[in-house]
């Protein structure tokens, strides 16, 4: 007889996580459902963790190790362990969690329950606390739906990179887009939205840990002001992206749907100006560059060059 997991392959990416990827993995292993596949893809961790799930996959028949040509980023990495697999569903998982021990059955249960249902995520808990990320939503709630009242509204994303997806979809939206870098999974969840429902579990099966080594690399960690300002540019370049291709711009509707993005997009970098002002943060004001796109509007881009060239002059006095 066939175990249902035997539909499931596990995702789980990792690097330079040797100090928690044993634990991780032991979650991973410890599912409820049989037959599951563990495609493990290390992207060329330079520390231990490669070493660490080789000598698990020794003792463990489920656990596939394998790791990527060359560093290809969360996203390029995400996309080169999806090709190893072949089973109708996909588990993405990080290196870094703590995975319920039913994770698997529960988002399996929930996504084969309905034809339409593209992908399937679920409450957060924290390690080590009792605060729980959880979302007002519905076991099944219609994509487009989710698209515009919970991940076109914000800019932040409810999907915190770790889901379900049904492989046929995984196809035929292409995956990952790996010019997104770390958040191209943003737009991964909104382009499968615009292709059918999503599926919500309310219940905390993962425990999120942020266990970021000190060495981590700072595109992962945003710690300088030119990375901060580039992860803002891309989070506006995947909402600028889906809204074209789901806005009807030939409709008064469609129209003023996009303008209404523009001004937000204009005043989210005016709010970070403005607290890089009354933080005194210079160098934050001087980088703000980076964050420039086509959608900017004429306003903005005013703004930000005066800032900047006031920035920049008090620089040069006192030096």
């Amino acid at each position: 007889m066939t175990s249902r997991g035997e539909r499931i392959s596990v995702c789980l990416l990792t690097y330079n996580h040797e100090s928690v990827i044993r634990s991780t993995l032991e979650t991973v292993l410890d599912q409820t459902l049989e037959g599951c596949e563990v495609i493990v893809s290390d992207d060329c961790s330079t520390d231990g963790t490669f070493t660490i799930v080789e000598g698990m996959a020794r003792l463990d028949p489920r656990i596939r190790a394998i790791r990527t040509p060359h560093n290809m980023g969360m996203a390029g990495n995400a996309n080169f362990a999806v090709a190893q697999s072949a089973r109708p569903y996909v588990a993405l998982l990080h290196h870094d969690d703590l995975y319920r021990h039913d994770l698997l059955e529960r988002w399996l249960d929930l996504i084969e329950a309905h034809d339409d249902m593209t992908f399937v995520f679920n409450a957060y808990g924290v390690h080590e606390s009792a605060f729980v990320y959880r979302e007002q939503l519905p076991s099944r709630v219609d994509g487009r739906q989710f698209l515009e009242q919970s991940l076109f509204p914000c800019w932040g994303c409810p999907v915190r990179g770790t889901a379900m997806i049904r492989r046929l979809d995984w196809v035929a939206s292409g995956g990952m887009r790996e010019q997104f870098g770390l958040i191209a999974d943003v737009d991964l969840w909104m382009r499968l939205s615009m292709r059918g429902a999503v599926g919500y579990v309310d219940e905390p099966l993962i425990s999120v840990r942020w266990a970021r080594p000190d060495d981590y690399p700072d595109a992962y960690m945003g710690r300088t002001s030119s990375s901060f300002w580039k992860r803002l540019r891309l989070l506006y370049e995947i909402h600028a992206a889906n809204r074209l291709a789901y806005l009807d711009l030939g409709s008064v509707g469609g129209r003023l749907a996009w303008w209404w993005f523009r001004l937000r997009l204009s005043a989210e970098t005016l709010k970070w100006l403005g607290y890089a002002v009354v933080r005194r943060r210079p160098g934050l004001i001087e980088a703000s560059g980076e964050s420039t796109t086509d959608y900017d509007l004429a306003p903005l881009r005013l703004v930000r060059w005066l800032m900047r060239s006031l920035v920049g002059g008090r620089c040069a006095e006192a030096a």
